[in-house]
């Protein structure tokens, strides 16, 4: 089975596949399938998870690669990364898209290439076999520094090639507490260290961007990892409860404090120069370009769409020197309604900082109505800084509640009905990611009944129900009836009360009739509340009393069938007037009728433990 799950405290679900930055040459195949490089040379590729991971958190990373068929020229293999930085990649070829990439790093490399003297430029000492290494920052060469935190060892090591175009399992898993970093190839340990690594790798710091980089050099191959996109990465499990909350706790964002939240983000304008593209490069962070309006019309704007709430501290302007002398900064939640929190008509330049305080913010307006000079207004790089914010929303509006509040990191989820949450998270880097979670609310029944069965026998109906486990169980009401909707009770049996054990009741129904009858089982909780199994239907076919003589003159006699414990029975006249009424709870196999009555016909209606039925009798004289 080809899967790739990444199981981290977080407990929130979502569809793996669209959740990663895909760069370079890496592309998604579907299915859960991501090709690192095709089989060219020369190629780079990488794939990062949208959200940052708490180093403070267990991680335990399984799926399955394949390295392609050629060996010994396939190259270069993959490398499992975690970095400070966001989307950055490496040195290609036997860099592996790991070597130099800047600030701290973690590569857990899986190496199909030997990169030695006359083979290439990466002159990293390898092995002859396919290797695993873990490595530190950007530092691909087994020189035995600091950077090799452990040896090369074969990848599989039943086999010192795995270029084989077989989908290997694989495991890399770390234990924060423990400090046990292990990586399982194909079955078989082939790392296990100490090693700390939010202390020693990233000097403290709690949240990391994650992902893979693969290459391609001088030598190629079709490198892939296979992902399972059912299952979760960094967040909560679809969840079913009965009653209560669910706690959420996802990474901090304060981290990306001091980071341009304008970057690369929708941005508007009232006019443009060019018509059109050069507003984009008002936040490019590229100070050689800029966005510029018409010229000869006031009042002109550009805003900037955060995409998610915001706490504003403070904007920065770059401008040309064709800039605004009079202009307001403003801030929308809806782009529609504008509240200007700084103004000025002495605009000076070439850069404005322009510190404030706004909350929950998602539009940043520039609103200029005079021009230093003669030409548009100019602006290089139009920045914004603060604290982006997460955005929760449910599709089950108050029977669905988020606390403390929809823009906080660490919520606790109380639905009242099945609902799905889903949560808005910004990145400046990474872009926005929306992930879901589906809260089933289900309560369990008080009984769990694995049977309930109806067998005909001579002395009755045997019932007879099992339970796997019972909570709070008082009794089981037994309730019979003979057209399959309306019920009534024919007995009641004590339940267990708590049991985790299988219990099997027994319940016989002496009262048998003809044709066919319907039975269910009550499960009565001590709290009064019910649950009701499914109906079973039975046939019966039991042999019927007879009357001797039907027509008779004198008297006749009622010749009863089976084992009977008592009878009943009423005798009316045409009219529908009872005119004889006999209970007989010791009946002998031949009871004698009709001695009392007059010469007319009657209907007998007749009823025993076992069976009933109605008789037309006539007495002549």
């Amino acid at each position: 089975m080809r899967s790739l799950v990444f199981v981290f405290s977080f407990l929130l679900a979502i569809s793996a596949n669209a959740q990663f930055q895909l760069v370079g040459s890496t592309s998604n195949l579907g299915g859960g399938v991501y090709q690192m490089t095709p089989d060219v040379l020369n190629v780079s590729g990488s794939m990062w998870y949208k959200v940052q991971h708490d180093l403070n958190k267990p991680f335990n990373v399984q799926g399955q690669m394949n390295f392609g068929t050629k060996d010994p020229l396939g190259a270069d293999g993959m490398v499992f990364v975690m970095q400070t930085s966001c989307l950055s990649a490496g040195g290609g070829g036997g860099g592996l898209g790991f070597s130099g990439i800047p600030g701290q790093s973690l590569g857990i490399e899986f190496d199909t290439y030997q990169n030695i003297s006359g083979t290439g430029a990466e002159l990293n000492n390898d092995p002859t076999f396919d290797h695993i290494a873990v490595e530190i920052n950007g530092d691909v060469v087994h020189d035995g520094s600091a950077n090799d935190i452990t040896a090369p060892v074969q990848i599989d090591a039943g086999s010192p090639d795995v270029e084989t175009g077989i989908w290997y399992d694989f495991q890399i898993n770390y234990n924060p507490t423990t400090k046990v970093l292990t990586v399982i190839f194909n079955g078989s340990t082939r790392v296990n260290i100490v090693y700390d690594l939010k202390a020693t790798v990233f000097s403290g710091k709690q949240y990391v961007y994650w992902g893979f980089t693969s290459t391609t050099g001088g030598s190629s191959n079709l490198q892939q990892i296979s992902l399972n996109s059912t299952l979760t990465t960094h967040v909560i499990q679809d969840t079913t409860i009965c009653t209560g909350s669910i706690p959420v706790v996802l990474p901090s964002l304060a981290s990306l404090r001091g980071t341009n939240l304008a970057l690369n983000n929708p941005v508007f304008a009232s006019s443009s120069s060019d018509g059109g593209p050069n507003i984009l490069q008002a936040v490019d962070g590229n100070l050689g370009s800029r966005w510029e309006s018409v010229w000869n019309v006031d009042p002109q704007w550009i805003y900037v769409d955060l995409q998610s709430p915001t706490d504003i501290d403070s904007v920065v302007l770059y401008w040309e020197a064709a800039r605004a002398k009079d202009y307001q900064i403003q801030t929308s939640t809806d782009a529609v309604t504008w509240t200007t929190v700084f103004s000025t008509t002495t605009g000076s330049g070439p850069k404005d900082q322009i510190i404030f305080s706004a909350t929950n913010i998602r539009y940043v307006r520039m609103y200029g109505t005079a021009r230093l000079i003669g030409y548009g207004y100019s602006i290089w790089e139009f920045q914004i800084y603060g604290q982006p914010k997460y955005l929760w929303s449910t599709n089950n509006g108050t029977n669905a509640t988020i606390t403390p509040d929809i823009y906080s990191s660490s919520v606790t989820l109380s639905p009242a009905a099945t609902a799905t949450y889903s949560v808005l998270i910004p990145d400046p880097c990474m872009g926005f990611a929306t992930l879901s979670t589906t809260v089933t609310v289900n309560c369990p029944a008080p009984v769990e009944l694995i049977s309930f069965t109806a067998k005909s026998e001579e002395q009755g109906v045997h019932l007879q129900w099992t339970t796997a486990s019972e909570q709070n169980s008082n009794y089981f009401e037994i309730l019979k009836s003979i057209d399959g909707m309306n019920f009534h009770t024919i007995g009641t049996l004590s339940a267990s009360g708590n049991s985790s054990n299988i219990i099997t009741y027994n319940f016989l129904d002496k009262e048998i009739y003809n044709g066919t009858e319907y039975y269910k089982i009550v499960t009565v909780d001590k709290d009064g509340s019910k649950q009701s199994s499914e109906i079973e239907t039975i046939q019966n076919e039991t042999k019927k009393a007879v009357v001797l003589s039907p027509v008779f003159e004198s008297e006749t006699s009622i010749l009863l069938s089976g084992k009977v414990d008592y009878i009943q029975y009423s005798i009316y006249d045409m009219m529908g007037r009872e005119v004889s009424n006999v209970s007989n709870a010791n009946p002998a196999d031949n009871i004698s009728i009709g001695q009392y009555l007059a010469p007319a016909c009657y209907l007998l209606k007749l009823r025993t433990n076992i069976y009933s039925e109605t008789i037309k009798i006539c007495k002549v004289r």
